[in-house]
């Protein structure tokens, strides 16, 4: 006969169950509606990603939004004050993961375990992975672990299976792989590859959160050790100090003894299981509260049409519409298809971006759209290739934006255009040739030495020159 469950795990469940839902239906709407959060923006470990572009060159990744920075703030916070509460409460991938652990405990009737020897060596994968992440991502400026994330490839299941093979095959495979394992071996993903997991379990060193063991009270009766979904041996320890500790409480309902032989503490004093609960939600959602008041709480693009004045090329996402990016712009519909390559009589001005693969029948990376209104106006853009979009050579049409040309004052100062986007990805020999001017006086107007490289592009050479990219940005726009 199954033991009774705690109300502590029944909450715990139905939290879980909620924030899967609520996730996975906002990931629908998302790919049919503008202005709903995406899967990048949901994810805490794109705040992580896009603070290591903005050290690495003082810009931030486009796909991020404030409000993800304020989740992996929480995040952050949450895991120094009780540990890997997050991955135990919180997330939706660890839900999901769950599920399937439970579909395998109703199959099967019992919970399979990986050799010891063999588990222990599993468990650090999750450090190599986040070094790497760190290191290319600093190196790259881009979130280039999207395609291999199986979290980013549920996000984008209500996008069709077609999508999925194209833009995350290998995410797709891991997703599936994760699941499958999970019917057999609980929560795969967070024990051995997660590098949120990871952050966490780093920051869960700071001894503010434990689980004491009374050993005068243990009856040795292991209900513990078979409980917790991370396969931590609570039982043979005074106190659960492990990274791998997921805060869930699972151990600590399941004790018969009723004689607080497993005890929460934090910071050293015993508390109730639920009231370290509550503080938990209450740190990362009090977090968050924080972030929205203080105006960073945005996890969604407003629409281009409520951005004018200050529209750039990359404000263009795949929920923006044909038609929304040529009004935005003052570009004649006709022109913006064109010069993107697509045929008007294929795709509706009404269809956002991120559909136009699907009324193609092949794959469309909504980049392009970006790159052709750049080359329309004349102004340069470094797309998600890192290869610098150069002025149209076709003449505009009579209703487009004339593109804009560096001029010269009257001292001989190179003048820039206000809509000029100075990016980190571009080189000073790429920012001559975009507005027409000589390199020299693009390095003076930049008031850096005569003896910059230049085909480097200027991220790369921050450190050597002293400045951050917002420092150039400004340097460069008066």
């Amino acid at each position: 006969m199954a033991s009774k469950i705690s109300a502590l795990q029944l909450a715990r469940r139905i939290v879980l169950g909620t924030i899967l839902v609520a996730f996975t239906v906002i990931m629908f709407l998302h790919q049919r509606y503008p202005g709903v959060p995406s899967v990048d923006a949901l994810d805490p470990f794109g705040g992580l990603e896009t603070l290591l572009k903005f050290a690495a060159g003082g810009e931030f990744i486009k796909k991020i939004q404030p409000g993800t920075l304020v989740l992996f703030g929480g995040v952050v916070i949450l895991g120094i004050v009780v540990s890997r509460f997050y991955c135990g409460w919180i997330c939706s991938f660890g839900a999901l993961q769950g599920v399937f652990g439970w579909i395998g405990k109703k199959i099967f009737r019992r919970r399979f375990e990986v050799p010891a020897r063999l588990d222990r060596a599993l468990r650090w994968l999750k450090y190599p992975m986040l070094v790497w992440i760190v290191a290319v991502t600093w190196t790259t400026g881009t979130l280039f672990i999207r395609p291999y994330d199986p979290l980013a490839a549920y996000g984008h299941l209500p996008a069709g299976i077609e999508a999925l093979i194209t833009e995350f095959t290998v995410g797709f495979a891991v997703l599936v792989a994760t699941m499958v394992l999970s019917v057999f071996y609980e929560r795969v993903f967070c024990k051995y590859l997660c590098p949120l997991g990871a952050v966490n379990a780093i920051l869960g060193r700071v001894p503010l959160f434990r689980i004491k063991r009374d050993a005068p009270t243990c009856i040795s009766c292991s209900k513990c050790d078979k409980v917790c979904p991370m396969n931590v041996a609570v039982s043979g320890a005074d106190t659960a100090s492990t990274a791998e500790c997921i805060s869930c409480m699972e151990c600590v309902t399941a004790c018969p003894t009723k004689k607080n032989t497993l005890l929460p503490t934090l910071g050293g004093k015993a508390m109730k299981a639920g009231i370290v609960v509550a503080i938990g939600f209450a740190v990362y959602f009090g977090t968050a509260a924080v972030g929205a008041l203080a105006g960073a709480g945005r996890l969604a693009d407003p629409p281009l049409s409520a951005m004018a004045g200050g529209l750039e090329v990359t404000d263009i996402k795949g929920s923006s519409t044909w038609l929304e990016v040529a009004t935005a712009f003052g570009i004649e519909t006709e022109r913006l298809y064109r010069e993107a390559g697509v045929s008007r009589g294929k795709v509706p001005e009404h269809a956002m971006l991120k559909e136009t693969g699907t009324y193609l029948g092949e794959d469309f990376e909504v980049d392009r759209v970006r790159v052709a209104v750049a080359a329309i106006l004349g102004v340069p853009y470094a797309g998600e290739s890192g290869e610098l979009a150069m002025p149209a050579k076709e003449a505009p049409a009579a209703d487009a934006a004339t593109p804009v040309r560096a001029a010269s004052g009257s001292a001989g100062e190179l003048v820039v255009p206000a809509d000029f986007a100075l990016e980190g990805t571009m080189t000073a020999r790429q920012v001559a040739e975009a507005l027409g001017a000589d390199t020299a006086a693009v390095v003076k107007k930049l008031g850096l030495p005569e003896t910059l490289p230049l085909d480097t592009p200027l991220r790369d050479l921050r450190t050597d020159y002293g400045y951050t990219m917002p420092e150039l940005k400004e340097r460069f726009a008066r």
